[in-house]
């Protein structure tokens, strides 16, 4: 019920093979923990509040197309937005196999067809690889996501770069140096009281 209720918080009604997935994908993030160092979260409450539901917080802004997690670590938000996207083909991209280890545990637990892993940097992919949408978390602030990322969109594509309250300068920041882009923020249900955004940068000027 923990995890129902969680969820619920940000709007998001999970079938029950989906909440049996993210209980899983729980209990496996905490027992690799007690020997990988995934992440800084230790315990049940964490797991499934800053990677979990912080994860899916962004669930409606996700496309059928193919979408790329950067600096992905050991999965997310790339492996809960892929349990509750079928239909999106998930790119997890990473540098640290140590971490991208847990991202291919889970995929095989969980069959998930839409999800590739990818243990390399993104100037490191192929120059053909294009995406509908980039998406990030925490990977670095919002003018060197947009230089990594934008020649690898596709024309319709976006970048989805998930951000704290410090969004607004680095907003400013980037709009400085990417005229070519439009950008917006959109408020994210909060979570633990930490409120977050989310900054979507499309290429071309309205």
């Amino acid at each position: 019920m923990e995890v129902l209720s969680a969820l619920q918080q940000i709007n998001i009604n999970p079938t029950i093979e989906q909440l049996t997935y993210c209980n899983k994908l729980i209990d496996e993030h905490l027992k690799w923990n007690t020997v990988f160092n995934l992440s800084g979260h230790r315990s049940f409450f964490d797991v499934l509040h800053y990677q979990i539901v912080d994860s899916l917080n962004v669930s409606n802004f996700i496309r059928k197309g193919r979408l790329l997690d950067i600096g992905t670590g050991a999965g997310f938000p790339g492996l809960p937005l892929a349990i509750f996207h079928p239909k999106t083909h998930f790119i997890l991209l990473d540098s640290n196999a140590k971490k991208l280890a847990f991202a291919h545990q889970i995929k095989a637990i969980f069959k998930l067809k839409n999800v590739t892993i990818i243990h390399d940097r993104i100037e490191s992919l192929a120059p053909d690889m294009e995406f509908d949408q980039i998406i990030s978390r925490a990977f670095t602030n919002l003018n060197g996501i947009i230089n990594l990322s934008l020649s690898r969109l596709s024309p319709d594509g976006e970048i989805l770069a998930m951000k704290g309250v410090q969004v607004t300068d680095e907003l400013k920041y980037a709009q400085l140096h990417h005229k070519e882009c439009n950008f917006w923020i959109k408020e994210l249900p909060e979570i633990v009281n930490k409120k977050r955004m989310l900054a979507i940068v499309r290429q071309g000027k309205l």
